[in-house]
């Protein structure tokens, strides 16, 4: 039984591999590619084996199965503060399990891309204007059985360049991800992430592929008491574009008394020119919980995330 169950996770998880190939080329939507909460962006940016809560369908909805409580999440950071002070991302979630349905979820991610100058060929300023993105998730998650959680993700997506002359563009994309217990310590996890058609703007004539991304990852426990616990983490991540490589993430988390966490990670992306630590950690006390991650890279310098989350 156990092989069977395993031989059904490694057969899925190849074909998500298989079924991106065709799909590789220019893209848009890469704000779908930020990482929207505080604790997994602490531990290297890895959450597709452990995201819990409702950041769950950002990082895999495979996972949405486990749940065994609602939840709600809220983050907010500068982005990229070194270039301007308008540039920020918003994430809320929510994400309820329902007895004998499944797990049903509900995410809002923006990122406001702050206001530019319109200048002519000229030179000349002809005002401002404002580029934003957003996107809604209706999210679902069920078990297989008690070892394997599936689920997907239905996105709409809009993406505007500008306010003014309302330069936007449309689209909708689908997430299906798994997750299998192999221990009680021990699991693996995989997502396909923003398959759809491509984006196309109101008043031109090109269209951009999504941003596609695979991920991999796997979570074990290396400490499990009532006491403390230590979780190790790693995720292999691959945007399906032209000429991109893996990126790994790494992290690490460990929690004293299920009150305080000390976290850190480590992202290596040599396509994208990041080789950094992260670090962080996080407060619970009854419902609620606060994280909050620090990352600075030559790309992804000083950026600060918060996140509050109430378990109900």
């Amino acid at each position: 039984m156990n092989g069977i169950r395993y031989f059904i996770i490694g057969f899925l998880l190849v074909a998500l591999v298989n079924e991106t190939e065709a799909g590789i080329g220019q893209t848009s939507g890469l704000f779908l590619q930020i990482a929207p909460d505080a604790r997994s962006t602490a531990m290297g940016e890895t959450g597709v084996a452990h995201a819990q809560g409702a950041t769950i369908p950002a990082w895999n909805p495979g996972n949405l199965g486990f749940l065994v409580r609602s939840s709600f999440s809220a983050s907010y950071f500068k982005w990229l503060p070194y270039l301007a002070d308008d540039l920020y991302f918003l994430n809320l979630s929510y994400v309820l399990p329902v007895d004998g349905l499944g797990t049903f979820g509900l995410s809002l991610p923006y990122l406001s891309l702050g206001e530019q100058k319109n200048v002519n060929a000229a030179g000349e300023i002809l005002g401002s204007f404002k580029s934003s993105d957003i996107a809604i998730y209706l999210s679902y998650g069920t078990l297989l059985d008690e070892k394997i959680g599936i689920g997907a993700n239905i996105k709409l997506i809009r993406t505007t360049l500008s306010n003014v002359d309302k330069q936007a563009g449309t689209s909708f994309a689908i997430d299906i991800g798994i997750k299998g217990k192999i221990s009680s310590r021990f699991s693996i996890a995989g997502a396909i992430q923003n398959l759809g058609p491509k984006i196309s703007f109101t008043n031109s004539d090109s269209a951009d592929h999504l941003s596609r991304n695979l991920k991999i990852g796997a979570e074990f426990y290396a400490i499990k008491l009532e006491s403390s616990q230590f979780l190790l983490a790693v995720d292999l991540n691959r945007l399906l574009l032209h000429n991109n490589g893996n990126i790994l993430n790494v992290g690490m988390e460990y929690w004293y008394k299920g009150f305080i966490a000390l976290r850190t990670g480590y992202i290596y992306d040599p396509e994208g020119d990041i080789k950094t630590p992260t670090f962080g950690g996080g407060l619970t006390w009854q419902k609620y919980c606060l994280d909050f991650s620090y990352t600075t890279a030559s790309t992804l310098q000083n950026i600060t995330k918060f996140t509050l989350a109430i378990n109900f």
